[in-house]
C-alpha cells in the first residue's frame, strides 16, 4: 500500500478520472482512478469476474487508516492485477502494474 501511496499523487500517469457510484446507503460518491485502472475495471467487469460497485461499498464499510476511499480501490485493484500476472490468470494486458514484485508479496505492503 505505501507504494501506491507515495507514487500516485505527484506522477503525471495518475492523472485521475472520475465515475460515481453508490455507497453503502445509497449516495452518490465519486471514485477517482487513473484511466489506466478504469480499463481494469471494465475489462473485468465485461468478464464478469469482479462486481466493481459491490467493491465502492464493501471497501467503504472497511476502511483502512487514513485512505481514501478511492485510495483503497485502486490498490486492491493494482492487487488484483498483481495476483493475475503472478499465478499466469488473464489480465487486460500482458504488462505487470508498475511496483509489482515477481516473488511473494511482502515486498507490496512494505
Amino acid at each position: 500500500m505505501q507504494y501506491l501511496q507515495s507514487r500516485a499523487p505527484e506522477h503525471p500517469k495518475y492523472n485521475p478520472v472520475a465515475r460515481v457510484y453508490k455507497n453503502s446507503v445509497g449516495a452518490d460518491v465519486l471514485i477517482h482512478l487513473p484511466q489506466g485502472y478504469w480499463t481494469f475495471v471494465d475489462w473485468a467487469e465485461a468478464r464478469d469476474e469482479i462486481d466493481f460497485q459491490y467493491w465502492v461499498i464493501h471497501t467503504e464499510q472497511h476502511p483502512y487508516e487514513d485512505w481514501s476511499l478511492s485510495q483503497l480501490l485502486m490498490y486492491w485493484l493494482w492487487l488484483d492485477q498483481c495476483r493475475r500476472h503472478r499465478y499466469g490468470h488473464a489480465t487486460h494486458t500482458n504488462v505487470p502494474p508498475e511496483g509489482y514484485e515477481t516473488y511473494g508479496e511482502g515486498a507490496n505492503d512494505g
